[in-house]
């Protein structure tokens, strides 16, 4: 989440403080490819950080990964791409560094306190569960929680993957919609 939340999100602002992003505008690069080419930019990094924290929990703390890796790595592409759109659409107006970064910020917080990275989310009201249940944070958490720890299949997690992909579609959608270049 953080990757693609900051990382795009500030690359993004950054370029356009710099004026980079004037100088697409007089290339035949379509605003489609560039967002595109960024939010999957961050795929590359996300390969690294899984394997990187897997490592770190097998090495540390003994955990026993039981399920396919390559499940692992799709699901963990599907939430990176799903947090690059929200990143995208974070940044897609904002002209400053400190406007983005307080955008991110609404942005993630309800999602830390919400969805189960601090605390379980099962011990809110019933009536919450819907709203926790539909953050794209809550659905990574649980699909790489039942991946790694109990080896559930990638056709179990389909629920999970669809907010995924819905969270990413959408946002990268409006991101491109909304997207200016300076």
């Amino acid at each position: 989440m953080n990757s693609g939340m900051w990382g795009i999100g500030f690359a993004l602002v950054d370029m356009r403080q710099r004026k980079l992003l004037k100088r697409f505008v007089a290339t035949p690069l379509r605003r489609s490819d560039f967002l595109m080419a960024l939010a999957s930019s961050r795929l590359i990094l996300m390969v690294i950080e899984v394997g990187l924290l897997l490592s770190f929990g097998a090495l540390i703390f003994h955990i026993r990964v039981v399920g396919s890796v390559l499940a692992i790595l799709l699901i963990g592409a599907i939430g990176a791409v799903s947090f690059g759109g929200l990143g995208l659409l974070t940044a897609s107006r904002a002209r400053k560094i400190e406007s983005v970064s307080g955008l991110i910020n609404i942005v993630m917080m309800p999602m830390w306190i919400f969805s189960g990275v601090f605390f379980s989310y099962e011990r809110f009201p019933a009536s919450a569960q819907v709203f926790i249940k539909a953050l794209p944070l809550t659905a990574l958490n649980d699909a790489l929680r039942a991946t790694i720890l109990e080896g559930s299949s990638l056709a179990s997690q389909g629920g999970r993957l669809l907010v995924l992909a819905l969270w990413g579609g959408i946002s990268f959608a409006l991101a491109l919609r909304w997207f200016r270049w300076s």
